[in-house]
Parts: structure tokens; sequence; C-alpha cells
């Protein structure tokens, strides 16, 4: 039996790893948007609100142990989020959300797919 040259594995390792992280890449969303917060969890460690420009669709957030103590009910936030852009929102959903936030077909990516909070601004105060 042959042995498989170590130089040839490792080049089978980088392109796979490659091509995954390419595919991860491709579909990642950064956003930032201003967020009135209207319902705090801790529990599910998790904040719902409305999006400025959504209209009045509930968005319900998983947020870290220490951004969830800083933030308080009623107050609005500018919000930094990441998500990859693997599920897609139905057709029937998608017709009811209105305002110019969902006009974009990334941002619609919000409600389905698993987000991550990065980063969570206080503007003012309620």
């Amino acid at each position: 039996m042959r042995k498989i040259p170590i130089f040839t594995l490792i080049a089978i390792l980088l392109l796979g790893g490659g091509y995954f992280y390419y595919q991860h890449a491709s579909s990642k969303v950064n956003l930032t948007f201003s967020f009135n917060v209207s319902k705090k969890d801790t529990d599910k460690k998790t904040i719902s609100g409305t999006i400025d420009g959504a209209g009045s669709t509930i968005v319900t957030l998983p947020v870290s142990k220490n951004l969830l103590n800083s933030v308080k009910k009623g107050n609005h936030y500018n919000i930094e989020a990441t998500f990859y852009n693997k599920k897609h929102v139905d057709k029937k959903t998608s017709k009811k959300l209105e305002g110019p936030f969902w006009s974009n077909e990334n941002n619609k990516g919000l409600l389905v797919n698993k987000v991550k909070v990065d980063n969570l601004e206080k503007i003012t105060n309620q």
C-alpha cells in the first residue's frame, strides 16, 4: 500500500477549510439599528422591542449577561448585531413586514437566524 504524502493531506485540509470559511463569510450580515426595548427576559437572556423604521414588528434578540444587566425597559439603544443569513423568511411573513428597514432582504434574516448582539449603546431615557 502506498502512503499519501503529507503535503497532499495538508493541501486537502486547507482547501476544505477555505471552502467552509468562504461559505460562512459570504453570508455574514452585520447590522446597526436603533432599538426600543419593551420587554426584558432575564431567564432567557433576551430583550424584545421594535426597530426604528421597521413598523410595529416585535423583534426578540439574545444578549449576553453583561449587556442584559445594562438594558432597561423603555430605553432606546443603538445595537450592532451579526448573523449568518442561512434561513430566509417565508413569503407570508415577508408580506406582513412594513417599514423601510425591511426593504433590504438581508435585514429580514434577523427574524429567523441565530443573532449575536455585538454592542449595545444607550441613546435616550424614558
